[in-house]
């Protein structure tokens, strides 16, 4: 019990949140805008790629970073066609770039290396800058959202879009604006993942980590600062249970790998019954049918 609960098991739940945490800010910013963003887990895995070839080839993990930020870019604005100016089906766009994104990922990656060659390690970023960018993304995030126009005209085009066009915003400017700003997030949260706590990119790094952070919004009712605590929460139980596999029990090791996925099932049951979804979330606007 003293290895489970530890200072090194509070700086691994640490480590493993800051990319969880980006990318609930990232969906969180766009859904608040109305898009319902179900690209996040092939963001994550997008950036990720990007952040681990970029480092690998020219040896900044800073570098990495940034290469990941800008596919997060480009990819969300090909989300962003696709959902805010044609309108398509969101959910059944978000879930198709997802697998898409994990296809093409594996294929480039495969392409990278040499069958049976083994992926060299790269630089890694140690956790206080990351630490320190995260509090920074959380921050502009808080400030936009609570005190600037800005903050309120998204929040008003995923409330009423209607009643924000007859005030003479562009609802459409708008949500590609956030769409790619979350995008942006997320792939910058899977390049995180990548360039920091692993130093290495193996095929479905993010293991599922894009889900979560959807859950997330939900269970902190669209608010950036719970998004991160919850974060935290899951980065926690993802930390224990890999403590607890290198001690000597009966159980099954597939209940530990379970464990923060089930934890943060529960809390968003519990939680999310009394979130409030923002009233047009995934309802495509057009100002010539409003």
């Amino acid at each position: 019990m003293d290895v489970v609960l530890s200072i090194g098991t509070l700086t691994a739940g640490l480590r493993l949140a800051l990319p969880v945490a980006l990318a609930a800010l990232g969906a969180m910013i766009s859904e608040r805008a109305g898009v319902l963003n179900l690209g996040i887990e092939g963001l994550m895995i997008s950036g990720a790629l990007a952040g681990y070839l970029t480092t690998h080839h020219l040896g900044s993990p800073w570098l990495g970073l940034l290469a990941g930020l800008l596919v997060g870019a480009a990819c969300g604005a090909l989300l962003s066609g696709a959902l805010v100016s044609l309108g398509a089906n969101q959910i059944v766009t978000g879930l198709a770039f997802t697998l898409l994104a994990l296809s093409a990922t594996s294929y480039l990656y495969q392409r990278s290396f040499s069958i049976g060659q083994n992926p060299p390690r790269i630089d890694r970023i140690s956790m206080p800058p990351l630490v320190v960018l995260t509090l920074v993304v959380l921050t502009i995030v808080i400030v936009v959202m609570r005190k600037t126009l800005a903050g309120l005209v998204i929040s008003a085009a995923g409330e009423s879009p209607v009643s924000a066009d007859a005030l003479g915003f562009d609802v459409q400017r708008v949500r590609h604006l956030t769409t790619v700003a979350g995008s942006s997030l997320a792939a910058l949260g899977g390049a995180v993942l990548v360039c920091g706590p692993l130093g290495l990119f193996i095929q479905n790094v993010t293991a599922g980590r894009g889900w979560v952070a959807l859950a997330l919004v939900v269970f902190a009712g669209w608010r950036p600062l719970p998004c991160v605590l919850g974060a935290f929460l899951f980065g926690l139980c993802d930390a224990v249970q890999l403590r607890i596999q290198g001690t000597s029990t009966g159980i099954p090791y597939e209940v530990f790998l379970a464990l923060p996925y089930a934890v943060t099932l529960v809390a968003l049951v519990i939680r999310g019954r009394n979130s409030r979804t923002p009233s047009a979330l995934g309802v495509p606007f057009d100002r010539r049918l409003a």
